[in-house]
């Protein structure tokens, strides 16, 4: 009997340096064109088809929504737009803007890379790399930070100004987003949750009871998230009136959890519960675990169970005293060494919030909590922080407080129809963001104001290396070119602009009016994050793309992306009608 040897899945691969560089670069170009497109007053929008059939097109001026939506049938051009989209990403989330700014300086960093080793063949480049990501980190970083204008109550104005450049100029969601802010205060916890109505164009703002975790669907689910995701328009996960089950520990097989899931399903099912959605807290889980719930969130006979991880925190017991708010909150109880879970009883998982919507990076609990339990941990949280050993567990106490004590503000946006909604929506979590990280990190003159400076200082400094002349210098124009290009200006315009803010370093220019003035006279400021994480994102995945040297890549398999495709409609069909499944499923031999 012959025995044949299992092949590995063939693969596509290139490693000719002169076709690996034409790749990246004709990928990151072509990224940077579209995504670029969208920067700045003279920005336009771009047209995206939906991913779901029912689901609207979307119209969006979003950079991070339109790199979201890229993709490409090339298998080495698709590996390198996905290796670019996580920095676009992570630069959204952590300041709420900067995306576009990000992949604008990721294409010229790289073209600054390649360039700089075809014309300095032993200049290794490793050390190229090396070089600009300690330039960028030690130098550049740091002037940065030492620009960047602290918030104060006297000048709050400038969070105005941040969201309206957030907002593309939206003064009217610049004034919202000031009032969710100023309807539960401007401290680091300060929480808002966006929803969309149809209605005649407006917003409103309002206050919830409420609970925000700083921990998304990715971090805890990792590559099993797009199972749990019920809501594919804004990609969240979203249920209604959730219980908690709580637990102090790390879950590696289901049966430690089992029982007291089946007594919530078993009670639902007979009618003694109306409480169908769970939100689990722990702070791990096994691929083994996730894979049983994320199949178990598919059938609509069984209830929902959503597995989230305790976010870290510098801290001992960090993990436990997080579970110890959500506790108070919810009013559920936590499990670990000293009470079992496998004891646990429905009664157990709290008193059953309104609403749990979970995001890549963040979360939030919507409910009406205990009055006594938040007083109850409010003055355990007090006597802590009063009793704490430093000024950063200070700190981390403050914020616990005010989580549980602040509430949340829901900004509510009505518009005529959904695809000016989602185009509004994606506007106002990036303003949200970009407040909450200008009041946390401080705010800069926009305008790429910064970004100029910096590169004039190490194109002027004697001892600036050839790497920070000839690579990072001009990186750091090309976001401020690429806002007069889409504005229509010339190369002569441009270069009269730039001659004129080289001459004056206290002005910026303001490409809506067309004026030269100071920023607090113009209202041209951005988040400070949006400026150092841009930078700092772009130059790391341009140090990983500048020193490749082969592709491999799985070659595109059309007809099983169609059969990917087909069940994945069916999965959202049953979702959206679980009784056909249930009839369907009742019919089967």
């Amino acid at each position: 009997m012959t025995v044949r040897k299992v092949k590995s899945s063939p693969k596509l691969f290139v490693c000719d340096t002169s076709k690996i560089q034409k790749i990246i670069l004709g990928t990151l170009e072509r990224a940077s064109d579209i995504v670029g497109s969208t920067l700045g007053p003279g920005g336009k929008t771009v047209l995206i088809e939906s991913d779901y059939p029912g689901l609207p097109n979307t119209q969006t001026k979003d950079g991070v929504t339109v790199f979201r939506s890229l993709g490409s049938a090339n298998s080495y051009e698709h590996l390198v737009l996905e290796e670019v989209r996580s920095a676009a990403q992570r630069t959204a989330t952590e300041a709420g803007d900067g995306t576009t700014s990000s992949t604008v300086l990721t294409h010229s960093l790289v073209d600054g890379i390649f360039d700089f080793c075809n014309k300095n063949k032993k200049y290794s480049p490793q050390k190229v790399t090396r070089e600009l990501s300690k330039l960028v980190r030690e130098q550049v970083i740091p002037e940065i930070k030492n620009r960047s204008i602290k918030i104060t109550t006297e000048n709050k104005e400038i969070l105005r100004m941040v969201a309206k450049i957030s907002g593309n100029g939206d003064e009217d969601l610049a004034d919202a987003v000031m009032e969710a802010f100023d309807t539960i205060g401007f401290g680091d916890a300060s929480h808002v949750t966006i929803k969309e109505v149809s209605g005649p164009y407006g917003y409103n703002v309002s206050s919830l009871e409420g609970f925000p975790v700083a921990m998304g669907y990715e971090e805890s689910i990792g590559k099993f998230h797009t199972a749990f995701i019920n809501d594919q328009s804004n990609q969240k996960i979203s249920l209604e009136d959730p219980l908690f089950l709580l637990f102090d520990g790390v879950i590696s097989d289901l049966m430690s959890i089992q029982s007291v899931l089946e007594r919530a399903g078993s009670e639902y099912a007979s009618g003694n519960s109306e409480y169908k959605n769970i939100v689990l807290f722990c702070h791990g889980y096994s691929d083994s675990v996730l894979t049983s719930l994320a199949f178990n969130m598919s059938n609509p006979s069984t209830i929902n169970v959503v597995p989230m991880q305790t976010p870290q925190a510098g801290f001992i017991s960090a993990r436990l005293h997080f579970l110890n708010d959500v506790a108070a909150f919810t009013g559920a109880k936590v499990f670990g060494l000293k009470d079992r879970v496998l004891d646990a009883q429905p009664s157990d998982l709290g008193k059953g919030m309104t609403h749990f919507e979970a995001y890549r990076f963040r979360s939030t609990i919507i409910g009406v909590s205990d009055d006594l339990n938040i007083e109850a941990r409010a003055n355990q949280l007090t006597t802590m922080r009063d009793n704490s050993e430093s000024q950063a567990e200070k700190i981390w106490i403050e914020e616990r407080l005010g989580k549980l004590t602040s509430g949340i503000a829901k900004l509510t946006i009505y518009g005529g129809s959904t695809g000016e909604l989602k185009e509004r929506a994606a506007r106002a979590d990036d303003c949200v963001c970009a407040v909450r990280s200008a009041i946390k990190h401080g705010a800069l003159p926009g305008g790429g104001r910064v970004f100029l400076d910096l590169a004039v200082k190490i194109h002027n400094e004697e001892d600036s290396s050839d790497v920070a002349k000839n690579i990072l210098a001009p990186a750091l124009t090309a976001p401020f070119y690429r806002l007069l290009e889409n504005a229509g200006y010339s190369e002569d315009e441009m270069e009269v602009i730039m001659n004129k803010l080289l001459d004056s370093p206290e002005l910026v220019y303001d490409i809506s009016s067309q004026q030269f003035g100071k920023p607090e006279e113009l209202g041209l400021f951005d988040s400070a994050p949006a400026v150092t994480e841009s930078l700092l994102n772009a130059t790391g995945i341009a140090c990983t793309l500048g020193t490749c040297s082969g592709i491999v890549a799985f070659p595109r398999d059309l007809e099983m992306e169609r059969s990917e495709a087909s069940a994945d409609m069916d999965y959202r069909n049953t979702v959206d009608n679980p009784a056909s499944y249930v009839n369907e499923a009742n019919q089967r031999p």
